[in-house]
Protein backbone atom coordinates (compact mmCIF):
# COMPACT_ATOMS: atom_id res chain seq x y z
CA UNK A 1 0.00 0.00 0.00
CA UNK A 2 1.37 3.38 -1.06
CA UNK A 3 0.03 6.20 1.50
CA UNK A 4 -0.15 9.81 0.53
CA UNK A 5 -1.92 11.65 3.34
CA UNK A 6 -3.87 14.94 2.13
CA UNK A 7 -5.29 17.66 3.96
CA UNK A 8 -8.82 17.39 1.56
CA UNK A 9 -10.45 14.41 -0.37
CA UNK A 10 -14.14 15.00 -2.41
CA UNK A 11 -16.88 13.42 -0.84
CA UNK A 12 -19.64 12.21 -3.52
CA UNK A 13 -22.59 12.44 -0.69
CA UNK A 14 -23.37 15.85 0.66
CA UNK A 15 -22.61 16.64 4.22
CA UNK A 16 -20.04 13.94 4.48
CA UNK A 17 -16.78 13.58 4.99
CA UNK A 18 -14.38 11.08 3.09
CA UNK A 19 -11.80 9.99 5.21
CA UNK A 20 -9.89 7.88 2.73
CA UNK A 21 -9.93 6.68 -0.98
CA UNK A 22 -8.18 3.57 -2.22
CA UNK A 23 -7.10 4.10 -6.34
CA UNK A 24 -4.88 1.36 -6.11
CA UNK A 25 -2.11 0.85 -5.34
CA UNK A 26 -2.58 4.12 -3.46
CA UNK A 27 -4.49 5.10 -0.59
CA UNK A 28 -5.12 8.85 -0.14
CA UNK A 29 -5.80 9.57 3.57
CA UNK A 30 -6.92 12.77 5.45
CA UNK A 31 -4.04 13.45 7.54
CA UNK A 32 -5.74 13.06 10.68
CA UNK A 33 -6.70 9.63 10.13
CA UNK A 34 -3.18 8.49 8.12
CA UNK A 35 -2.60 6.48 12.37
CA UNK A 36 -5.77 5.07 12.09
CA UNK A 37 -5.24 1.32 11.56
CA UNK A 38 -9.42 -0.03 11.40
CA UNK A 39 -9.46 2.73 8.44
CA UNK A 40 -5.79 1.50 7.05
CA UNK A 41 -7.37 -2.34 6.87
CA UNK A 42 -10.48 -0.76 5.47
CA UNK A 43 -8.33 0.10 2.87
CA UNK A 44 -6.26 -2.63 2.25
CA UNK A 45 -9.34 -4.91 1.84
CA UNK A 46 -9.90 -2.84 -1.47
CA UNK A 47 -6.87 -3.16 -2.14
CA UNK A 48 -7.28 -7.28 -1.92
CA UNK A 49 -10.48 -7.33 -3.63
CA UNK A 50 -8.47 -5.04 -6.67
CA UNK A 51 -6.18 -7.73 -7.06
CA UNK A 52 -9.34 -10.51 -6.70
CA UNK A 53 -11.37 -8.88 -9.75
CA UNK A 54 -8.52 -6.70 -11.83
CA UNK A 55 -8.16 -3.05 -11.51
CA UNK A 56 -10.59 -2.14 -14.71
CA UNK A 57 -12.91 -4.29 -13.38
CA UNK A 58 -13.28 -3.60 -9.70
CA UNK A 59 -13.58 0.29 -10.55
CA UNK A 60 -15.67 0.27 -13.36
CA UNK A 61 -18.16 -2.41 -11.14
CA UNK A 62 -17.30 0.00 -8.41
CA UNK A 63 -18.32 2.99 -10.22
CA UNK A 64 -21.44 1.77 -12.40
CA UNK A 65 -22.76 -1.02 -10.16
CA UNK A 66 -24.42 -0.27 -7.20
CA UNK A 67 -25.03 -3.92 -5.86
CA UNK A 68 -21.25 -4.48 -6.40
CA UNK A 69 -20.26 -0.98 -4.50
CA UNK A 70 -22.47 -1.82 -1.81
CA UNK A 71 -21.01 -5.77 -1.20
CA UNK A 72 -17.49 -4.08 -1.13
CA UNK A 73 -17.66 -1.74 0.83
CA UNK A 74 -19.58 -4.03 3.29
CA UNK A 75 -16.62 -6.14 3.32
CA UNK A 76 -14.44 -3.05 4.06
CA UNK A 77 -16.38 -2.18 6.98
CA UNK A 78 -16.40 -5.24 8.28
CA UNK A 79 -12.42 -5.30 8.80
CA UNK A 80 -12.63 -1.76 10.01
CA UNK A 81 -15.18 -2.85 13.09
CA UNK A 82 -13.94 -5.64 14.07
CA UNK A 83 -10.82 -3.75 14.41
CA UNK A 84 -12.33 -1.33 16.50
CA UNK A 85 -13.72 -3.37 18.53
CA UNK A 86 -10.47 -5.16 19.20
CA UNK A 87 -10.75 -8.31 16.83
CA UNK A 88 -8.03 -9.41 14.47
CA UNK A 89 -7.23 -7.47 11.00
Amino acid sequence: MILVKVPWLPSAKKNFTTWAITISPVVFVLREHAENKALLAHEQKHQDQVKIYGWWTFYWNYCTNPGFRRSVEAEGYAVQHSIEKGGPA
